[in-house]
């Protein structure tokens, strides 16, 4: 089920694969649309609000995800597996080192709120239905097929254009190549039995800021970057700079960075590629696509 026609999905339609244009909001035709099936990935999410009244990450993140829980065991004489693909943001809070599935969830976003309080319906639905629910944690996504807009779009350009990244670098992030995560998520439609509720899943380490801007520059062809953005600047546009601008600055500022031990211990998970080799991937198709 998909919400709008996007790039790719012709891809879709020629390896038999029906799509259903349907509104995770609208509980009805969602109902209608859910054949019997054996197993749901919900991939759909809210990454990215313009609209500054209400909470567009709780309607769709959280409300929708409800929603559609609903439907599939509405629509469905023996629940199905329900894979969840949620976020590092619904659990990093301020000052927080590496994170696992042990971590207290603090989450410092709406995006990640709305993503905290949608595993915890599920898990609820879990408990009280038996609903056979799996969440995926991952922290940002990159690869061939992203988003202009993206964080992480936005990261590669700003490597290519010669411009260090907010604040010193040393801040840890974990990343998530395209196809490390499908991997994983393919694992899961052959495992009967998940061991566990929740796994994070990355590359295969986390590294410091600048060490990723090294490795994009290398994987680019250009000189590690020399331009960096003033702290005085920087302290003025946390305070004074638009939403979007002080919340980039703040992340950009903070540890993202998650352990796949968990994973990779009782789902034999493994990154099939390595960081360097998704990087050069990323950017060989950024650059067919004229984005970098």
């Amino acid at each position: 089920m998909v919400r709008q026609p996007v790039e790719g999905y012709q891809k879709l339609n020629k390896a038999n694969v029906e799509l259903k244009r349907v509104d995770i909001l609208d509980k009805k035709t969602l109902v209608k649309s859910i054949p019997e099936v054996q197993l749901v990935y919900h991939l759909a999410g809210k990454v990215f609000a313009k609209q500054k009244r209400g909470n567009p990450y709780y309607k769709v993140n959280t409300e929708g995800t409800k929603i559609l829980a609903q439907a599939v065991m509405n629509s469905s004489r023996e629940y199905p597996r329900f894979i969840f693909l949620s976020s590092i943001a619904a659990v990093v809070g301020k000052n927080y080192g590496v994170v696992n599935e042990n971590t207290l969830p603090n989450p410092i976003t709406r995006y990640g709120k709305s993503k905290l309080e949608a595993e915890n319906i599920l898990l609820q639905y879990k408990r009280q239905y038996g609903l056979p629910v799996t969440i995926i944690r991952s922290p940002l996504v990159y690869g061939p097929g992203d988003h202009i807009f993206s964080r992480s779009t936005l990261l590669f350009k700003m490597v290519k254009r010669g411009i260090r990244p907010l604040g010193d670098g040393n801040s840890l992030f974990s990343l998530c190549y395209i196809e490390n995560l499908m991997a994983v998520l393919e694992t899961l439609r052959h495992i009967k039995i998940v061991p566990s509720d929740i796994y994070f899943v990355a590359d295969e380490k986390p590294r410091a800021l600048n060490e990723w801007v090294e490795i994009i520059a290398d994987a680019e062809g250009v000189s590690s970057p020399k331009i960096k953005i003033p702290d005085l600047l920087t302290d003025i546009l946390v305070k004074f700079g638009p939403h979007s601008v002080r919340k980039l600055i703040n992340e950009m500022r903070s540890n993202w960075a998650c352990v796949i031990s968990k994973a990779r211990e009782e789902l034999g998970y493994i990154p099939p590629f390595s960081s360097e080799i998704g990087i050069r991937e990323t950017v060989t198709w950024y650059k067919s696509k004229g984005i970098i």
